[in-house]
């Protein structure tokens, strides 16, 4: 091999793990998934009866 294209390999090898550092630091931000309890399904699921049609 050359002088360059070592030079071009080192330079990709380190770009290369610059990328999926910088990536694997990035915090990623996770909405919490909203939990429903039984009362709260049965109560959505109930027709409000106390509005007119």
């Amino acid at each position: 091999m050359n002088y360059l294209t070592i030079i071009a390999i080192v330079w990709t090898v380190c770009a290369l793990f610059a990328v999926l550092f910088i990536r694997g630091a990035t915090l990623r931000e996770r909405k919490p998934v909203p939990v429903q309890s039984r009362a709260r399904r049965a109560a959505a699921s109930v027709k409000d009866a106390s509005r007119a049609a």
